[in-house]
């Protein structure tokens, strides 16, 4: 299989992604403080390429009647992995955890003096949230979100950790990275 049989989809989404991702960190590393999702985005979309690029590799592989159950895995596979991060894209930010650890980091004076006063945080935020509930109705739980911060100076990538004991009526963060 060469470039030229691969879809129009297949080559534009790959195009795309690896320029979102060069821009992504390339914004990063030299301080260009606009469309800092282009990593978060650039990543999701070369998901997207992968399973069009595996659909193309199944295809060409039924015309020389060969088996492709390896790339249905990998479709199946990544597939998954898009459903959960759709789903604690959802989760995230309508959470008290990301509550708390908005709050925490919009009155954090560190935070303040580096990036200047926070006007936003990134459109998807990325992480991990577990919960646990008693049957006593009591939930513990704990919490890793990457954000990214925009403040008026500058924008941060940060990863809290946040963390929520039965015997405490809130989230509390308990760590920035």
């Amino acid at each position: 299989m060469t470039i030229r049989d691969l879809r129009l989809f297949t080559r534009v989404s790959l195009t795309t992604s690896f320029l979102l991702l060069v821009y992504g960190y390339f914004c990063r590393l030299i301080g260009i403080y606009f469309f800092w999702e282009s990593k978060t985005v650039g990543w999701t979309i070369f998901m997207i390429g992968l399973i069009s690029f595996l659909s193309d590799w199944i295809n060409f592989r039924d015309d020389l009647d060969k088996k492709s159950i390896g790339q249905k895995i990998g479709i199946g596979s990544i597939v998954f992995a898009l459903v959960i991060q759709i789903i604690m894209a959802i989760a995230i930010p309508n959470s008290d955890a990301f509550q708390a650890a908005k709050t925490y980091l919009k009155n954090d004076s560190t935070l303040k003096e580096e990036i200047g006063e926070i006007t936003g945080f990134g459109l998807i935020p990325i992480g991990g949230l577990g919960k646990t509930t008693r049957g006593t109705g009591e939930v513990s739980g704990n919490a890793d979100l990457n954000l990214i911060l925009k403040g008026d100076k500058k924008f941060k990538d940060v990863e809290v950790f946040v963390i929520k004991t039965e015997d405490s009526p809130d989230w509390k963060v308990v760590k920035v990275e």
